[in-house]
């Protein structure tokens, strides 16, 4: 289900572009991550699957939902997640949407790319607001009970390592800013020096011979 998103997005972005005249070439497609795509996807059936597996007691101990119990969990976890995914994606999309100001050979080359993306994730966004919190009242099972599998004890062993670490970070908030606004800094300074070119010139030693012919007509007296 998560994967039925993909072509469906893509079918979105590929009318828009057809709509708006953008090209289709290796820069403005090759730059379409799927995994941007089914990120919002993704969120709302995790909630989704979660809030089921924890729906047994608030149905008196149910091995399986109805079809209206299903719909009411779908919908419940559909709309708490939904502000979560939704500025995930708006996130994303804003990101691309400095290259829509750049002007010149820029503005050719990374146009295209930018609209291309920015229709993808427009169409994942009006996917996951409709058709798959639908997918999921349909396609996802009723069960309640849920049986440890090899992702669930990946997950553990994650969680772990990560647990510590993260309650250290919270323990050191002032060694974290710092380190962080630290980071930010340099990154400052490293931009400053990069250069106003967006696309630098290459001097690659490479030699380009371009011939010519005139023909001359000539008068006799």
């Amino acid at each position: 289900m998560v994967a039925s998103v993909i072509p469906l997005a893509m079918l979105f972005a590929i009318s828009m572009m057809n709509l708006f005249g953008v090209s289709g070439n290796l820069m403005s497609l090759g730059a379409i991550d799927f995994g941007i795509i089914v990120d919002g996807t993704v969120i709302i059936v995790e909630a989704v699957l979660h809030r089921i597996t924890g729906s047994k007691d608030r149905y008196g101990g149910v091995a399986k939902l109805t079809q209206e119990q299903m719909d009411e969990e779908v919908y419940q976890s559909s709309r708490k997640i939904r502000s979560a995914a939704a500025f995930g994606e708006i996130i994303i999309l804003i990101v691309y949407l400095p290259l829509l100001a750049l002007v010149g050979v820029e503005g050719k080359m990374f146009g295209p790319m930018a609209q291309t993306v920015s229709f993808a994730i427009l169409g994942a966004f009006l996917l996951s607001f409709t058709y798959v919190p639908m997918m999921s009242a349909l396609v996802l099972s009723k069960k309640t009970t849920h049986k440890e599998n090899f992702s669930d004890r990946m997950m553990k062993a994650i969680q772990r390592v990560y647990t510590p670490i993260i309650e250290g970070a919270m323990k050191m908030k002032l060694l974290v800013v710092s380190i962080a606004v630290g980071l930010f800094i340099i990154t400052l300074f490293v931009f400053n020096r990069m250069g106003a070119e967006f696309i630098p010139q290459l001097d690659e030693g490479d030699f380009a011979v371009e011939t010519r012919f005139r023909s001359v007509a000539l008068s006799t007296n």
